[in-house]
């Protein structure tokens, strides 16, 4: 059992046909986080918020997201890599090699991708490199596309 003050809230709008939904919830319940479904921005720690549904590419914040729960998020990535997601860091930080170093570190066996944006908007950055995201899981939903995004309308906030 993880001490409460450790326990994290997840949002996501629920849409059972996504199977990456069913990896988090299992990953969720086995680390005793908490999931919800209805936006209440005061409850939430992690928003989890579908992107492009044919994608395999799930992005993965650093700061107040991995680094909220380390052992649960290489658990949480092993799991997606398993069922053939391509899952990868990406974080507002500037690519110095510090940042790089200290992610590298705590994911070296994971051996995923990491993109540093340097304060660019995560989803347009990701774009610019050809990927198309299925999923973003950030603590941070503004720093993946602005306030006024379609996929917040898609997710249920707003």
């Amino acid at each position: 059992m993880i001490d409460e003050d450790d326990q994290l809230t997840f949002f996501y709008s629920g849409n059972p046909k996504e199977k990456a939904y069913k990896i988090i919830e299992k990953a969720l319940v086995e680390r005793e986080h908490y999931l919800v479904e209805g936006y209440n921005e005061f409850l939430i720690d992690v928003y989890v918020l579908l992107d492009k549904r044919k994608s395999k590419y799930i992005a993965i914040d650093w700061d107040n997201t991995i680094s909220a729960d380390k052992d649960f998020f290489k658990d949480l990535i092993a799991k997606l890599q398993k069922a053939h997601y391509k899952p990868f860091v990406c974080t507002l930080r500037a690519p110095d090699k510090e940042n790089i170093e200290e992610i590298c570190r705590i994911l070296e066996k994971t051996n995923i991708p990491i993109y540093l944006t340097d304060g660019k908007p995560k989803r347009k950055y990701m774009k610019s490199l050809g990927v198309n995201v299925h999923l973003w899981i950030d603590d941070f939903y503004p720093g993946i596309c602005g306030d006024s995004c379609k996929i917040l309308a898609k997710n249920n906030i707003v």
